[in-house]
């Protein structure tokens, strides 16, 4: 059985024919007799159980409160797998469990869909793991199972996002633990130089190959005649992106934004949670402009004057919704180019 599973280790959708049939019913053996183990027992044939099972020090109810995160491959194997896992910790009353089995390209058949997968990884933990780490939570990466270039990309991400990470050797019973190490990142003055050439790879957005010279290549990636962050450049940047958002209101990412020294002036004067947001709208104008199907998000809310009319303007967005509700106001040439001409609260 072990030759087939390596075989179709890498594919992502059912196997068919009688090697499929041999698969389907090794996978509903397995899944059966897991869920007949004691988590001793089971630990003894599943390298991820038995990290989970050391982490709680052979006491698995004593986590049934914690959150479990199990990033499945883009496989139908890593996804049946995680199913499996998920399943057996419900049995053992850990009912808080998720399972990220929709990163697109997560397997290791295409490098360059690898590092896409990675992006996206980097985006969704920077996206969850912090509002649990602001709620008390103590985050602990597991590295035990699974394909080993993954395990290696989550040991380095593990150094941003968790307080430790443990792994297992084997079936080994101990418990090798790789503290948090105190990083220090000193790329915000490069990062500020060439923010517009930043976020524009961030967001996706089409860039010339001469502007991106003064960022080091190993954080682009290049995908035909596409430029964009590699994994190592998302995570950078995702790390500084609150910080310089925060500074002040920089240059839109795009020049089909304008905007007047008034509107700039009395962003200036916002605290700076309120100009992370009115950057953040700015990304987001960005892309409702320039990307094709013009992706119009509840945050932006882009659309005509409705009501009380605003002088010299025909169309708002939204800065933020909560506490004092602001909202942008100016003048749209449909997705040609956006005149910001000022923030005011919400009509």
């Amino acid at each position: 059985m072990r030759p087939l599973i390596f075989k179709h280790a890498n594919n992502p959708e059912p196997i068919s024919g009688p090697e499929g049939e041999l698969l389907k019913k090794h996978l509903k053996e397995r899944r059966e007799l897991l869920l007949q183990l004691s988590p001793e027992e089971a630990s003894g044939i599943s390298a991820e159980i038995n990290g989970i099972f050391r982490i709680y020090q052979r006491n698995i109810s004593s986590g049934s409160k914690d959150i479990h995160i199990l990033i499945a491959t883009d496989t139908w194997l890593g996804r049946e797998t995680a199913r499996m896992v998920e399943t057996w910790l419900r049995y053992q009353g850990v009912t808080n469990v998720q399972v990220w089995d929709d990163i697109a390209g997560l397997r290791t058949d295409s490098l360059d869909n690898f590092h896409c997968a990675v992006s996206e990884l980097v985006r969704r933990l920077h996206e969850s793991l912090p509002g649990y780490k602001d709620k008390g939570f103590r985050i602990i990466f597991n590295l035990t199972g699974g394909f080993k270039s993954i395990q290696g990309i989550l040991q380095t991400l593990s150094q941003f996002y968790a307080d430790e990470a443990v792994y297992i050797f084997e079936t080994s019973e101990e418990l090798l633990r790789i503290p948090r190490l105190p990083l220090v990142l000193d790329v915000l003055p490069s990062i500020r130089k060439n923010l517009t050439v930043w976020r524009r790879l961030a967001l996706g957005l089409p860039v010339k190959p001469d502007v991106c010279r003064p960022i080091p290549d190993s954080f682009l990636l290049l995908l035909g005649e596409e430029i964009t962050l590699s994994p190592w450049g998302e995570l950078i940047w995702q790390q500084c992106k609150q910080k310089i958002y925060q500074e002040r209101f920089w240059e839109p990412p795009s020049e089909r934004i304008t905007f007047s020294e008034e509107f700039a002036k009395d962003v200036n004067d916002l605290p700076p949670d309120r100009c992370y947001e009115i950057n953040k709208r700015m990304d987001e104008l960005a892309l409702h402009l320039e990307r094709e199907g013009h992706h119009n998000p509840g945050s932006l809310n882009c659309h005509p004057l409705k009501g009380k009319p605003v002088s010299d303007c025909t169309h708002e967005i939204y800065a933020w919704s909560d506490r004092d509700a602001r909202r942008i106001f100016g003048v749209c040439h449909g997705h040609k180019r956006f005149e910001i001409k000022k923030l005011e609260k919400h009509l």
